[in-house]
């Protein structure tokens, strides 16, 4: 016991690590593969992306699940773990886990919405509003306490958000105009529709977010003693398959999926993309368990910054950066 609670600050430390570059290179690779010129070919459906993620989210918790059983029954036959696991994942409570798996997928889909229509960088920072809908509903739902301080924080957060998506409308020389224009709503070009399209997208991924993350967070916590963190994610990944088949790819693109094919438009950042958000899902899960959601959150700020120094290598290079004009 004693040599795996030694352990756990090394673990938590390089989960994190893994957190923040996951979160800087997906948010870039995903802006990448929705935004990049793609020629003749259509671009790739949002819906069977989030399909295959959390295929490969399921048989990545099953093999974990599975190994976690068997450490647990050390002496126990392939056969009777595999019982086990299988027991544990179809419990009379995965019926729970419905809930958070549907809005789970809803969020993908409404994501990959507002990643098409927003730079990485406003995108990353106007997500973080997830943090101030969390704390809501942990307050509703769980009785959370929050101090002054950490009011304070989720206040000056909600300003910063504010900052970025007032200086970021497009066609006004300084922040009074901006201000103006989004006030008014003199958004008219087709830049700006677009960006009020990923805003609305955005906030609508943080309040689910929050919402699912409290929920999630509140199930896992009242059975973790009987039923394992990898037992609970096979079981989400598992129900997250209906909504993601039947709404997204059948019912909301399966015109364009018996048009083209499912594939269609996939290449290798497409792929690449799937994999970083698959693998995002199992690292959020090893930072709940060895650091904690407080933790989990900072590392996944922080990324911000990461993105940030990336997006202006890259402008730099390319000779896109930005001056306002100067009279």
């Amino acid at each position: 016991m004693r040599q795996a609670d030694s352990k756990r600050p090394e673990a938590a430390t390089w989960a994190l690590v893994l957190l923040v570059v996951q979160n800087s290179a997906l948010v870039m690779t995903m802006h990448h593969s929705r935004n990049s010129p793609i020629g003749q070919q259509p671009r790739y459906l949002a819906s069977t992306a989030v399909l295959l993620v959390e295929v490969i989210k399921l048989y990545s918790s099953i093999i974990l699940a599975f190994l976690d059983t068997r450490q647990a029954h050390p002496t126990s036959s392939m056969l009777e773990v595999t019982t086990f696991l299988r027991r544990s994942i179809f419990a009379k409570d995965c019926w729970k886990l419905i809930f958070p798996a549907v809005m789970y997928t809803l969020q993908n889909s409404v994501v990959y919405v507002a990643i098409s229509n927003l730079d990485a960088v406003t995108f990353q920072v106007t997500y973080q509003l997830k943090i101030l809908t969390t704390v809501v509903f942990s307050i509703l739902l769980l009785g959370t306490p929050i101090s002054r301080r950490q009011w304070l924080a989720l206040i000056l957060l909600t300003c910063g958000v504010a900052l970025v998506q007032v200086t970021g409308l497009p066609g006004s020389e300084n922040w009074k105009d901006r201000l103006t224009s989004l006030v008014n709503g003199d958004l008219l070009d087709a830049s700006a529709s677009n960006a009020a399209k990923g805003l609305i997208a955005v906030l609508a991924a943080s309040s689910i977010s929050g919402l699912t993350c409290v929920y999630f967070e509140k199930l896992v916590k009242d059975s973790l003693s009987s039923v394992s963190l990898w037992t609970r994610n096979v079981q989400l990944s598992f129900f997250s398959l209906f909504p993601a088949l039947f709404i997204g790819v059948l019912w909301q693109d399966g015109a364009a999926v018996r048009q083209h094919g499912f594939f269609s438009g996939y290449n290798g950042i497409v792929w690449f993309t799937i994999a970083l958000q698959a693998f995002g899902g199992l690292v959020v899960a090893v930072c709940i368990t060895y650091a904690g959601n407080v933790a989990k959150n900072f590392a996944a700020s922080f990324s911000i910054v990461v993105s940030y120094a990336a997006t202006y290598h890259r402008r730099s290079r390319c000779g896109l950066l930005y001056y306002p004009s100067r009279k």
